[in-house]
C-alpha cells in the first residue's frame, strides 16, 4: 500500500470528518435508545415475548434487504440514500414516543424492522462513498476512524445513556436518538460525494435479480474476496462471545463488583484508541496479509488470557489488547474490499461484507449462550480464543497475494 497518513491528517479532510463526527453522534443515540427500548418494555409487561419480537423485527430486515441494499446503493445517489435513511429512522424512532400502554408496542416492533430496513441501505452506501471521498493514502486511516466510532460508541453510549434514561426517562432518550439522526444527515448534507458512474437505470425485477446474483458471482471468483469474507466471519467469532459472556463470567470467576466492570469499557476504548495509532505505521512496513493475521492472533491470545486471568490488572490487560486488535483487523478487512471492488459494484459487497459481520456475531452470541451452559464460561472462552488464534494463522497464508492486488487496483483519489 502507498504511505498511509495519519489519523489526524485524515480528520483535516472535511468530508470524511463530517461522515465520522455524524456517525459518532448518531451512534450514540443509538445507545440511548437501546437500554430506552429495554427499560420500556420491561415497565409495561412482565413477558419475555416482546424481546423475541424485537430481536425478530431486527433480524428479519437484515436477511430480506440485507444484499438487496446493496444493488440499490450500486443503483441510486449515495450521498440521498444516507440522508433519507437517517430522516427515515430518525422518525421511526420518534413513533415510540407514542407509546404509553402494552397493547400498543406493536409501534415498537414496526420502529424497530423500518429502522433495521434502513440500516440495510445506510451502511452499505457509508462504507461504499468513503473510497470516493479520501485518498488512496488515507482508506485504512478513514477506516479505522469509522470503525472506531461505531465501538466508541457502544463502550461510551452505554455508560451515558444508562444514566440520563434513569434521570430523564425514556422519552428524552427516544427523542434524543431521533436528534442524533438528524444531526447525522445533516453532516452527510455537507459533504461533497462525486456522483456514481456506470450505474444501471433499468428497473425491472429481472434486472434488479441479475445485478444482485452479480455481486454474489463476483465475490464468488474472486478468492481473495472470498477468503476476506471468510476471514472476518472468524474472526467475528470470538469476539461475538466475549459481548454475550464477558460480563458474567467477570461476576462468577474473579468476583468483580459492577462499579469496577466500568473499568473494562475504559480499557477497551484505551486499546481502539492505541489501534488506530499504530495501525498506520504497522502497515507500511508489514506486509497486509501478515498485518491481519497478526491482529487476528493477538485477539484470540487475548480472549484466553482474559480467560485464564487469575486477576483483574490481567483482564484490563487482555482488554486493551482486544480494543486494538478489533479495531485493526476490521479495519483493514473492510479497506481491502473497497480497494478490490470497483466503484459499481462495491455496494453490493459491503453489503456482504456486513451480513457476514451481523451473522457471525449473533451465530456466536448464541451459541456461546448454550455452551456456556453446557460447557461452562470459562471452556468457551477459551474454545473461541484458539479457533480466533487458528484463523489469524490462516489468514497469513490465505490473504497472501492481497497487497499485490491493492497495488493493481490502486487508483489516486484527489482530497476536498
Amino acid at each position: 500500500m502507498a504511505t498511509q497518513a495519519g489519523l489526524a491528517d485524515t480528520l483535516r479532510n472535511k468530508n470524511l470528518f463530517a461522515l465520522w463526527i455524524g456517525q459518532l453522534i448518531s451512534q450514540i443515540g443509538d445507545q440511548f435508545a437501546t437500554i430506552a427500548v429495554l427499560l420500556l418494555v420491561n415497565n409495561l409487561t412482565a413477558s419475555t415475548l416482546p424481546l423475541a419480537i424485537l430481536a425478530l423485527s431486527l433480524t428479519i430486515p437484515q436477511i430480506i434487504f440485507g444484499l438487496l441494499g446493496g444493488v440499490f446503493v450500486d443503483r441510486w445517489d449515495r450521498k440521498t440514500v444516507m440522508i433519507v435513511s437517517d430522516v427515515v429512522r430518525g422518525l421511526a424512532i420518534s413513533a415510540v414516543l407514542l407509546i404509553h400502554r402494552a397493547d400498543q408496542l406493536y409501534i415498537l416492533y414496526l420502529a424497530i424492522f423500518i429502522m433495521s430496513t434502513m440500516g440495510a441501505f445506510f451502511y452499505p452506501a457509508r462504507n461504499a462513498v468513503i473510497p470516493n471521498i479520501v485518498p488512496e493514502r488515507m482508506l485504512l486511516p478513514a477506516n479505522t476512524l469509522v470503525q472506531s466510532s461505531q465501538l466508541l460508541a457502544l463502550l461510551f453510549g452505554i455508560s451515558a445513556a444508562g444514566l440520563a434514561v434513569g434521570w430523564l426517562g425514556t422519552s428524552f432518550a427516544f427523542a434524543f436518538d431521533a436528534v442524533t439522526f438528524g444531526v447525522s444527515a445533516i453532516a452527510i448534507l455537507t459533504m461533497s460525494i462525486p456522483p456514481l458512474t456506470n450505474r444501471s437505470t433499468q428497473t425491472s425485477v429481472r434486472t434488479i435479480w441479475n445485478q444482485l446474483l452479480e455481486g454474489l458471482r463476483y465475490i464468488k471468483d474472486s478468492s481473495l474476496l472470498t477468503n476476506v469474507l471468510l476471514i472476518t466471519s472468524v474472526a467475528t467469532l470470538g469476539f461475538g462471545s466475549m459481548l454475550i459472556l464477558g460480563l458474567k463470567y467477570l461476576d462468577l470467576e474473579l468476583g468483580v463488583s459492577a462499579q469496577r466492570l466500568s473499568f473494562l469499557y475504559l480499557f477497551l476504548a484505551l486499546g481502539m484508541v492505541i489501534g488506530g495509532a499504530v495501525l498506520n505505521h504497522l502497515t507500511s512496513r508489514v506486509r497486509i496479509n501478515v498485518t491481519v493475521g497478526m491482529c487476528i492472533v493477538s485477539l484470540g491470545l487475548a480472549i484466553i488470557v482474559f480467560a485464564l486471568a487469575p486477576n483483574y490488572p490481567l483482564v484490563l490487560a487482555a482488554a486493551v489488547i482486544i480494543g486494538v486488535t478489533i479495531v485493526a483487523a476490521r479495519s483493514v478487512l473492510i479497506t481491502i474490499t473497497q480497494t478490490l471492488v470497483p466503484d459499481e459494484k462495491c455496494g453490493r459487497v459491503q453489503s456482504a461484507v456486513n451480513m457476514v459481520i451481523n451473522a457471525s456475531t449473533s451465530a456466536a452470541m448464541a451459541l456461546s449462550g448454550v455452551l456456556g451452559d453446557l460447557i461452562g464460561v470459562q471452556v468457551t472462552f477459551v474454545t473461541a480464543g484458539v479457533i480466533t488464534l487458528f484463523s489469524g494463522v490462516a489468514a497469513i497464508s490465505v490473504l497472501q497475494g492481497v497487497t499485490t492486488a491493492m497495488r493493481t487496483h490502486e487508483e489516486p483519489v484527489e482530497s476536498s
